[in-house]
């Protein structure tokens, strides 16, 4: 009984030696020291994930709102809390803070790629946000690591951002256009519209998705990138113009508006389908109408 009493007394004393130690060092100096942590406004990476961590909304809204405006000078500190803190609250917070930073935050890239294997669903959620709001200035190794990490929707609008430089991705976007969720389906041709002139063997996928999804936003997006990647995919696939032509006549008004747009891009090569897109120009949405009166224009264009 008597170690017992000695036990508890010995564990009382720790605490309120570390409840005395905090006071005395609110900003976690010495710790941050010891442990070799990045500092940030003379407070170390702890004293700062404390704050994060705190259940006062305001105090911790004010922590992450400190950090994202100290832009580069805070990364360092975000990032020790993204890889150590044990609280999703501190990482996801840490992850958002960077993510606000924009551009001043690309430092932290590093640290956002590793976040998107984070155990906590809400933490890899901000980090796949803080990736697309900052690529493509992200390091070297962030397109593979996104095309491994893909559907989730703000990987592959971050794949989109690198353009051309992001061909290694086709495949991937090839295969996520067979996903069952229509908004995965979306981006993913987005994307590839995006890649640009290595994507045009995509364009018979393009007809099918335009042709056939149940889904007129893919329809729509579908419509959109044959126009987007121009009068060479028409010159290698025949067969676009005048699937586009037949798209003009799809109930949804989005896909008739965005098809006639892409016959417009596709310039005086369209003309053997014109016939069918001055109907257009009375349309029932006036959206379609303004398009298929610019499209008339496009290719009639000497």
């Amino acid at each position: 009984m008597k170690r017992r009493s000695l036990f508890i007394l010995a564990i009382g004393l720790i605490v309120a030696a570390a409840v005395g130690f905090t006071l005395l060092d609110p900003d976690a100096r010495v710790q941050g020291w010891v442990g070799g942590e990045p500092f940030f406004q003379g407070r170390s990476a702890t004293a700062w994930r404390r704050d994060l961590v705190q259940t006062d909304d305001v105090r911790s809204t004010a922590a992450r709102e400190a950090l994202t405006r100290g832009k580069g000078d805070a990364v360092p500190v975000c990032a020790w809390i993204m890889e150590h803190a044990a609280e999703p609250e501190a990482r996801g917070r840490a992850a958002d803070a960077i993510r606000q930073m924009g551009k001043d935050g690309t430092s932290g890239g590093e640290a956002l790629l590793q976040a998107l294997d984070d155990p906590d669903p809400i933490v890899r959620g901000v980090a796949f946000q803080a990736v697309e709001a900052l690529a493509p200035d992200l390091p070297a190794d962030a397109l593979p690591k996104l095309i491994v990490h893909s559907p989730p929707l703000e990987g592959i609008r971050a794949i989109a951002k690198y353009g051309p430089a992001a061909e290694s991705a086709i495949p991937k976007l090839v295969e996520l256009m067979k996903h069952g969720d229509p908004a995965v389906r979306f981006q993913a041709v987005r994307a590839l519209s995006k890649i640009g002139a290595a994507a045009i063997p995509q364009v018979p996928e393009f007809i099918q998705l335009m042709a056939n999804d149940p889904s007129d936003k893919v329809r729509e997006i579908a419509a959109e990138a044959i126009g987007a990647l121009g009068p060479a995919a028409a010159a290698k696939y025949p067969e676009t113009i005048p699937a586009l032509a037949k798209a003009l006549k799809d109930s949804a008004w989005n896909v008739r508006r965005d098809a006639v747009r892409s016959l417009g891009q596709l310039g005086p090569a369209a003309k053997p389908v014109l016939a069918g897109i001055k109907p257009l120009l009375n349309d029932e949405n006036d959206r379609v109408k303004k398009a298929a009166a610019v499209a008339v224009q496009q290719i009639e264009k000497k």
